[in-house]
């Protein structure tokens, strides 16, 4: 029985690959019949072969590398496509890297990227502003005009320079006359230019019957933009004759 075990362990162990009938070396499978020797990290990256599946490593679709990280921050991990810091600036070029973005809030105007300005006591009341998002758009101009008697009314707002544009937001127009018999009827014109020459915009008609004396005309919520670096009117058209007054007024805001 003795010599019987003895053959069965001997016949056993020459059925195994000699790497691993000794403790002198270690060996992993890669198929049934071929066995790799088991190599430790001192090997270094690039191992094809020997590293054994339970080695913290990343496959680069060729070799296997060891996987990067410290004892602080866990495991290193590299995300493809991202640049450095983008400090926020006007006229920023629109990303073709979505994570390339502000960090703070922006507005894209077709071209660039502009910083997202809110309303202030300052840019309320000042002569243009940039990157505006208001509910309503504040109005920070006003023209006016009420002449003498049988006399034309008209207010412009003088060009701003450069690409400035005017944007006009409301009118105000009013036309009163003193006889019984009534009066127009007349234009009320918006013009894109100087008084007399510049493009209408839009234009409104007031026509008095006899039994009025006066009407007035209040009209908000427009959006009405003008060209860069362009005077914006509101005027009648002509005089009312005799005994007749007109008054103009229009308020807006001007974009760079």
């Amino acid at each position: 029985m003795v010599i019987t075990l003895c053959l069965t362990l001997a016949v056993t162990m020459l059925a195994y690959p000699a790497a691993i009938t000794q403790l002198a070396g270690l060996a992993v499978a890669q198929t049934t019949t071929q066995w790799n020797s088991l190599k430790d990290m001192a090997q270094g990256d690039a191992q094809s072969n020997g590293a054994g599946l339970f080695s913290p490593c990343l496959w680069n679709g060729t070799t296997c590398d060891r996987q990067r990280g410290t004892i602080a921050g866990g495991a290193d991990v590299a995300v493809r496509s991202v640049s450095g810091g983008v400090t926020p600036a006007n006229n920023f070029a629109n990303p073709t890297n979505a994570l390339t973005t502000f960090s703070l809030g922006g507005l894209f105007d077709g071209t660039a990227w502009d910083q997202w300005i809110g309303a202030s006591n300052t840019n309320n009341t000042a002569i243009t502003t940039q990157g505006v998002a208001y509910v309503t758009p504040a109005s920070t101009w006003f023209q006016t005009n009420t002449p003498a008697t049988n006399t034309q009314a008209t207010t412009s707002k003088a060009a701003g320079g450069g690409t400035v544009r005017h944007v006009a937001t409301s009118v105000t127009w009013c036309f009163a006359t003193d006889t019984a018999a009534g009066a127009g009827p007349f234009n009320i014109n918006l013009r894109d230019g100087a008084t007399g020459a510049g493009t209408i915009m839009r234009t409104w008609i007031v026509d008095l019957p006899a039994i009025e004396n006066s009407q007035c005309q209040d009209l908000s919520g427009l959006n009405m933009t003008g060209s860069a670096n362009t005077a914006m009117t509101l005027e009648f058209s002509a005089a009312g004759g005799a005994a007749t007054v007109e008054t103009v007024s229009f308020t807006g805001y001007s974009t760079p």
